[in-house]
Parts: structure tokens; C-alpha cells; sequence
């Protein structure tokens, strides 16, 4: 299965990118009073770029060697991944007052680019080991 490595990873990449795009765009649009970010098509789409991130994951750890993840990169990865999922969908569930749902979109949007800074750099510092900090 690790010959089909570069592929799963590059499917993995592009889904996430699509995710956290969504996410951003249907925030906005709903901070902006629009009622399209909760409907079925916009719905449909989240859960289905959703669920191709979660399964690209999935495939990635069951055929990546273990000792990739020694430092525990991969558990502070999904812990801002695990908030990324909540506040983004907790935003798109609950009716609440434009300030909260611009809180909510900044925290969710931050938790993506803790996640990312983390996985790009596999180690549980994130941006500050890409920055060399």
C-alpha cells in the first residue's frame, strides 16, 4: 500500500486545502447574513471534502511507518484539527450574533493554521520549528 503513498498524500493536501476554503467562505457568509452556507448543497460538500480529509488520514497512518509519528507531532496535529471541527461546525450549527460567529470563524481558521504549521513541519512546535524559531 505505500506505493500508493504519493497519491494518497496529495489527495490528503488538496481536501484539506478545500476544507479550510470552505470553511472560510461559509463563515464569511454567514457573518454577512446570508443563509446559503447552511444549506443542503454547502452542507453536502463540507461533509463530503470532510470525510475524503478524514479518510486520506486515515489511509496516510495505517501505511506510514510508526516512528514517523515519535515525536508526537501527529496527537498536537489532531488536537487543533479536533478544534478546527468543532468551533468551524458549532459556527455553521448554532444561530448566534455576528460578533460571536466572527469569533468562532477566527479561532476555527486559527486551529487550521496551527494544524497545518504542525503537519508541515512534523513536529509538535508547528510554525515555530518551519520558522527555525
Amino acid at each position: 500500500m505505500i506505493e500508493f503513498y504519493p497519491q494518497i498524500h496529495a489527495v490528503h493536501v488538496w481536501a484539506i486545502a478545500l476544507s479550510g476554503m470552505l470553511m472560510a467562505i461559509r463563515g464569511l457568509g454567514l457573518i454577512g447574513g446570508m443563509h446559503w452556507p447552511r444549506g443542503v448543497v454547502a452542507w453536502s460538500l463540507g461533509l463530503a471534502i470532510d470525510g475524503t480529509v478524514l479518510t486520506a488520514a486515515a489511509m496516510l497512518f495505517a501505511i506510514l511507518p510508526s516512528g514517523l509519528f515519535a515525536n508526537h507531532w501527529l496527537w498536537v496535529k489532531l488536537i487543533f484539527v479536533t478544534a478546527y471541527f468543532a468551533t468551524g461546525y458549532w459556527l455553521l450549527l448554532v444561530d448566534q450574533i455576528r460578533l460571536r460567529q466572527a469569533l468562532l470563524l477566527a479561532t476555527s481558521m486559527g486551529a487550521y493554521a496551527l494544524a497545518y504549521g504542525v503537519a508541515r513541519a512534523h513536529n509538535p512546535a508547528g510554525w515555530l520549528a518551519v520558522w527555525g524559531i
